[in-house]
């Protein structure tokens, strides 16, 4: 209910009238898989104690147990009586939402705050918010004006009718990037060879390399190579098919190791997937969905999660076993993925991708306020993350489409406890 207000308040933010910027958070996706975790047991320990709930004195209404407690009555009595007011998690959010919308947006949201149970009285009190209760908008679109029945409409719709979202002279569609004049007139580039293909556009044979610069990428691929596995793959080393054959080949039995001893394994990966995140909080490097990480890197945050739930040796007997140290497989299976990605992608979604990455969105993210301005900055980071990939890499990829989309399908598009999102 409270995400469909808030998306609603930010809908409203849009069509009303010093921030980061979407690489601003490009560092949180890169990830160290050497480094130092506390014990996880020790950690669990701290996380106990510092969390431990307040004692109720009684179990459920049921079992209240038989002795009175007199300092229990004590305290329970003054916290009944108090007049302080517990503040709801969301309402900071809301009243700065709130804030950014012009007075005339009120009518529009104010009685769809008003239905809400358990709404903070100081939102509903706020000037101009309270005397929406139960009113319906004066100002509604034309489209609307003839239709009798409109008043039936749920508060909860009730910014539809506003007049900004049908006028089309003014019209603002939120996600539609803004036209930007060039400054100078841009030379057409060509398209890359891959979306030729998925054009059905024959690609021209290549210029002889005499003519164009020389490309002087120190680990380009030679064909030679092309035959064969990368003997120690790194972050920056490009992905070859035997590369991608041998990746393959690993999906399985690194998901039937997961499902080991009654599922034992996956559940420690699971648990040290929410200590994770609880560590970086403290650590002040988790982001606010910090499962985007994973979305951008499964395989090298899986390492570093088995490194603190005291997993890692078992993770390299399976690795091992084709060849790889787990740093080694999960460089290349993120590099696999990303570049799956791009190989599968239609060319709507590759000018998607090409308009966050110029900052075509940037303008509309600017007018959220802060923390929601962060959130979306750091979602269009990862898109651009999770679709950087060498050319390279997506051609060694793209002969394996089809068994890597029989693979991720047949383990629910997981890989142990990180999801293939693509």
């Amino acid at each position: 209910m409270f995400k469909f207000i808030l998306a609603t308040l930010c809908a409203v933010i849009m069509v009303s009238s010093a921030w980061a910027k979407t690489t601003d958070f490009y560092h949180y996706f890169d990830v160290d898989m050497a480094i130092e975790l506390p014990d996880i047991n020790k950690y669990m320990y701290k996380l106990d104690v510092k969390n431990q709930y307040y004692n109720r004195g009684y179990k459920t209404r049921v079992l209240i147990g038989n002795k009175f407690k007199k300092e229990f009555s004590k305290t329970i009595k003054s916290y009944g009586l108090s007049e302080g007011r517990i503040k709801a998690d969301y309402e900071d959010d809301l009243l700065q939402l709130i804030s950014w919308l012009p007075e005339k947006a009120y009518q529009y949201i104010g009685p769809m705050l008003h239905e809400v149970p358990g709404m903070p009285e100081k939102i509903l009190n706020l000037p101009g918010i309270k005397e929406t209760k139960n009113q319906f908008p004066k100002d509604i679109a034309d489209e609307y004006k003839d239709d009798e029945d409109i008043e039936h409409l749920s508060p909860m719709l009730y910014f539809i009718l506003m007049p900004e979202i049908w006028d089309e002279k003014d019209k603002i569609v939120v996600d539609a990037p803004q036209p930007q004049l060039a400054k100078k007139k841009k030379k057409v580039k060509p398209l890359p060879d891959f979306l030729k293909k998925k054009m059905g556009m024959d690609v021209e044979d290549k210029v002889k390399e005499a003519s164009k610069p020389q490309n002087t990428h120190k680990s380009k691929v030679s064909s030679i190579d092309k035959e064969l596995k990368t003997i120690i793959p790194t972050a920056s080393s490009l992905l070859t098919p035997k590369d991608v054959e041998a990746f393959v080949a690993t999906i399985d039995d690194i998901n039937a190791w997961g499902k080991e001893n009654n599922m034992y394994v996956l559940n420690q990966f699971m648990l040290a997937d929410v200590l994770l995140t609880e560590w970086e909080k403290e650590q002040g490097t988790a982001l606010a969905q910090n499962v985007l990480k994973d979305a951008v890197n499964p395989c090298q945050r899986l390492v570093v999660k088995a490194n603190f739930a005291g997993l890692y040796t078992d993770m390299y007997r399976i690795t091992a076993s084709h060849g790889y140290t787990p740093e080694e497989w999960a460089y290349t299976c993120d590099k696999t993925i990303k570049a799956y990605r791009v190989a599968t992608s239609n060319l709507n979604k590759a000018y998607a991708v090409d308009f966050h990455r110029k900052g075509y969105y940037e303008k509309y993210i600017s007018k959220l306020p802060t923390k929601w301005r962060n959130e979306m900055f750091a979602a269009e980071a990862a898109i651009i993350k999770m679709h950087t990939v060498f050319q390279e890499d997506v051609e060694a990829v793209r002969g394996y489409t089809k068994i890597l989309s029989e693979k991720f399908m047949r383990n629910e598009d997981m890989i142990l406890a990180a999801p293939i999102i693509y």
